[in-house]
Formats: C-alpha cells, structure tokens, sequence
C-alpha cells in the first residue's frame, strides 16, 4: 500500500458523518486537554515552589532548634564545670568524708558496717581519697544513697558496687568503692 491509497482512503473515510463528528470530537478533546494542561501547569509549578519553601523553612527550624540544644548544653556543661571546680576545691578531710557518707547513709536508712579509707597521691595524678563502705540496707535505700551522692559538696565518684542478696531477705549486703577528688595544690586558686 503506497503512501497515495492511504491518504485517499482517509479522504473517503472523512466524509462519512460519524467519522466527522469522531473528527470532531477529536479536536474539541485535543482543545480541553490543552485548555486543562495550560491551567494545570502554573499551579503545579506553583505547588512545588510552596513545597520547597515549607521544606527550606523546615530545614531552617530544625537547625535553629539544633542550634538553642547545643547552646543549652553548653550552657549546662559550663555550669556543671562551675560546679566541678568548686567540689575540687573542696579539699575535704578524711573525717568530713566520713561525717558526709555517715550522715547520707543515715538519711537513706543504709548502715555503714566497715569503712576502709585510703589516700592515692600517685606523681601527676589528680589527688583522691578511696573509700571502701561495706553496707546493709533494702536495695531501694541504697539506690537513693548511690544516686545522692553527687549532692555531697565534694566530687565523689562511685567506681565499684558489689551487692549480695540472699533469699527470704529484705536487706542486702554490699560493698561500695567510692573515690573523692580533690584539687591539687597549685589549683587552689586557679579558675578558668
């Protein structure tokens, strides 16, 4: 079939009335397609430019959030070196560790059975005083001596807890190893 024949046969098909009315019905389709993506193309590119704008405001709350945690935390970190510093030059005595540990104890229902205390003055090491406690008590009792121990005006650090349970018994018995820091001497009057 030539290229001739077929025009012609689309010629002599085109005079039928429902091919012209299909022809028709073409065009006005073609036209309301056009119509539709002229009026359709604007508000999707619109669409898209209020996607990008919510996103880039999205990305900037986020980092201005990001920004006041970071601030926050300096600012904690900074007030917990305050308070650091302050329980290092605290330069705390054996006999008031004592006093402070029997005092916490007392407060939390904890009996304090032995007490081993032992100075560790090792060259270029921060100067600390290690206590071993041996107590008795309910576990929920010296969870709350454990965890008040950072109330203690100096900076104690638990470094070794054993506790023992037997069956049928409400109270425990433990070992505790606590280490207090203190500042060395040529700190006493230094501040950063």
């Amino acid at each position: 079939m030539s290229a001739g024949r077929l025009l012609a046969d689309l010629r002599y098909s085109a005079r039928h009335p429902w091919a012209r009315a299909g022809l028709g019905a073409c065009a006005v389709s073609a036209a309301l397609l056009v119509v539709a993506l002229a009026l359709w193309w604007p508000a999707q590119r619109e669409r898209e430019a209020l996607e990008d704008g919510i996103a880039a405001k999205r990305r900037a709350l986020i980092q201005t959030q990001q920004a006041d945690e970071l601030l926050a935390a300096y600012t904690r970190a900074g007030k917990q070196v305050a308070q650091l510093e302050k329980k290092l030059a605290y330069a705390a005595t054996q006999a008031q560790l004592v006093e402070s540990f029997a005092r916490l104890a007392r407060e939390h229902g904890v009996k304090i059975v032995t007490e081993t205390y032992e100075d560790g003055r090792a060259a270029g090491t921060q100067p600390a005083l290690a206590a071993e406690l041996a107590v008795q008590a309910g576990f929920p009792a010296l969870r709350d001596f454990l965890r008040d121990l950072s109330s203690l005006p100096t900076w104690s650090e638990v470094q070794e807890v054993r506790i023992e349970s037997a069956q049928g018994v409400a109270v425990q018995k433990g070992r505790i190893r606590i280490v207090t820091y203190r500042g060395a001497p040529g700190q006493a009057g230094k501040s950063s």
